[in-house]
């Protein structure tokens, strides 16, 4: 089993995301993405690893589920001409890991996943290839937590959450940086189970991820300044989140599910990117002074981004023993302000419609097949302003951007 985990995590740092959501992927499983991830009061399969690991205490043994997503992503951007970003497609994969045991009380959970990452190709030709042309983050997230039953009804859970960002990206026309760093948080969840409804909460603490890198530079930068390359480093705060579920069961058939979930998205308030070469500063300084902004040798991003509240919605029919049909919906809406908008990240609301099936193959093996397709409200931009570098205004960002995702999943679970 050990040997099985680090595969899977190996696995995990090979692999790509795609932006949902700011930079976070929602559909973490299969089952549960087709109920749109309304899944914080059902965590009652493997996938409670993440979802509320305090549902294990409802479950029964072991249980384990592998699986990923497919995601197919398009962007584009219109002002003067239409240009594309080169279009994406990612896997997202996850697996979970689940075990009670009722005659302690007792359980445990592990989850390892991808629940952040993005992924933009722009070309060169865009106007704003100065600010950016390429932007990737590559990650993945180990999460064990233990499980305590207080009553017959409640439970509780707390675990750890480490997050490893195993490729950074940062580029454009003048400066391409790259990194890789970790950081530690936590996490805490509760479940109640009623006569015919489950109530849920989970909790994840913010993430502090210091990365370490190189910036080289290119272009017209390197050509003006005679700069290279500098080790660099910066960091990354992922944001603190608060899910509230509420499932309804009116039968044995069917199940009806709500969350509303919470993210603090204030936490990614800036990128400051600071050079270790005391030549790489210099440089860029000069470059910064005939720009005429503030001359300060390192590169700082404000990004400003707001709380924001996703809310889903699902349902699951057991229409026969061994078949489930289920259908979602989410609406996430954008956590960048107007005045701080950047390509990098698709900064439109999203509207996400999904159905699933889930097919028992016999008592102990189910597999699940979902498909969403993700709506990215058109954002007509136009409050980038000069800012502080006359020479390099962000009113190069302004125009209307577009795109859209498709998202094919598939999971396999084993109970035990």
């Amino acid at each position: 089993m050990k040997r099985f985990i680090w595969f899977i995590v190996l696995t995990f740092c090979g692999l790509q995301s795609a932006q949902a959501g700011g930079f976070m992927v929602g559909e973490m499983a299969t089952r549960s993405s087709g109920m749109g991830s309304a899944f914080t009061a059902v965590a009652d399969d493997a996938s409670a690893a993440w979802h509320n690991p305090a549902g294990v205490a409802f479950t029964k043994g072991g249980a384990i589920m592998v699986g990923g997503d497919v995601i197919l992503t398009t962007n584009q951007y219109e002002r003067a001409t239409t240009i594309k970003a080169n279009d994406g497609t990612f896997f997202v994969p996850h697996a979970y890991f689940t075990y009670w045991d009722e005659g302690s009380k007792l359980g445990a959970a592990l989850s390892i996943n991808a629940p952040f990452g993005l992924e933009t190709d722009w070309p060169t030709t865009t106007p704003f290839a100065g600010k950016n042309t390429f932007s990737r983050i590559n990650m993945v997230m180990v999460n064990p937590s233990v499980v305590f039953q207080a009553s017959d009804r409640l439970s509780f859970a707390v675990g750890v959450d480490y997050a490893y960002m195993n490729q950074v990206d940062l580029n454009n026309t003048a400066q391409n940086l790259s990194g890789s760093g970790d950081g530690w948080g936590g996490n805490a969840s509760i479940f109640y189970k009623g006569d015919g409804f489950n109530f849920g909460v989970t909790y994840r603490s913010k993430i502090k991820v210091d990365l370490k890198g190189t910036a080289r530079a290119q272009g017209a930068f390197a050509a003006l300044t005679g700069a290279t390359s500098s080790s660099a480093t910066t960091s990354v705060t992922l944001p603190d989140q608060v899910n509230v579920g509420f499932a309804f069961m009116p039968n044995d058939q069917l199940s009806i599910s709500l969350d509303a979930d919470w993210v603090n998205w204030k936490t990614y308030d800036a990128i400051n990117i600071r050079y270790n070469s005391a030549l790489y500063r210099a440089q860029l300084s000069a470059l910064q002074g005939v720009l005429g902004g503030p001359v300060t040798g390192q590169t700082d991003l404000p990004q400003n981004w707001k709380a924001t509240v996703d809310l889903r919605a699902g349902a699951e029919w057991k229409y026969l023993p061994h078949l489930r049909a289920r259908i979602g919906y989410v609406f996430s809406p954008t956590p960048i302000r107007d005045a701080d908008f950047s390509p990098s990240v698709p900064g439109n609301d999203r509207h996400i419609v999904s159905i699933g099936h889930g097919y028992d193959v016999n008592p102990d093996t189910t597999i699940d097949l979902a498909y969403a397709y993700v709506y990215i409200k058109t954002r007509n931009q136009t409050a980038s302003t000069v800012g502080s570098y006359p020479g390099s205004p962000n009113t190069v960002k302004n125009g209307i951007y577009t795109g859209d995702a498709h998202i094919i999943m598939a999971s396999l679970s084993y109970r035990y």
